[in-house]
């Protein structure tokens, strides 16, 4: 994952003429990105409602533990899945398998949330209720799959769960 975020760095860097001294404060911006506003009120709603809370991502262990560190965030999740345990990345759905496998459930007693149309589309497929969090009022994708739910921020998750 991060090979590959390195390569689409250097890409966009040579595509806007980005100076190469940059490179290296730029990646670390990655490493430290900020949540949004509402994202820490949303956690501590979750946990009340003792709803595990987990992560399923592309990005390498190290990465994600780093971001939830960051932000001091990390006692709000219950685990934090990458695609290095299977192998192969989203939006395969060995991924989308890994937390059913782990908390031995039906993909439809997983809400599953991001940004991403791929992943929700991915997840969805799966089985999962997908979420697709549109922050920026976008158009989803011209995809075959649907999201069953649409919100704004995370504030608006808790009117749906």
């Amino acid at each position: 994952f991060w090979e590959i975020t390195e390569d689409s760095l250097d890409h966009t860097m040579e595509t806007f003429k980005i100076k190469k001294e940059m490179r290296n404060e730029l990646l670390d911006l990655y490493k430290k990105l900020n949540p949004y506003p509402e994202v820490k009120k949303c956690l501590e709603g979750l946990k009340a409602k003792k709803i595990k809370i987990a992560i399923l991502s592309n990005g390498t262990p190290e990465l994600l533990k780093m971001l939830v560190e960051s932000n001091n965030i990390q006692n709000y999740f219950d685990d934090i899945f990458s695609i290095e345990t299977v192998g192969i990345y989203k939006p395969d759905s060995r991924v989308y398998e890994m937390p059913i496998k782990k908390y031995d459930c039906k993909p439809e007693n997983i809400c599953f949330m991001s940004s991403n149309t791929w992943d929700v589309s991915g997840g969805g497929v799966f089985g999962y209720n997908a979420v697709w969090v549109n922050r920026l009022s976008k158009v989803f994708d011209k995809l075959s799959y649907k999201p069953k739910y649409v919100i704004n921020n995370l504030e608006e998750l808790f009117k749906i769960i």
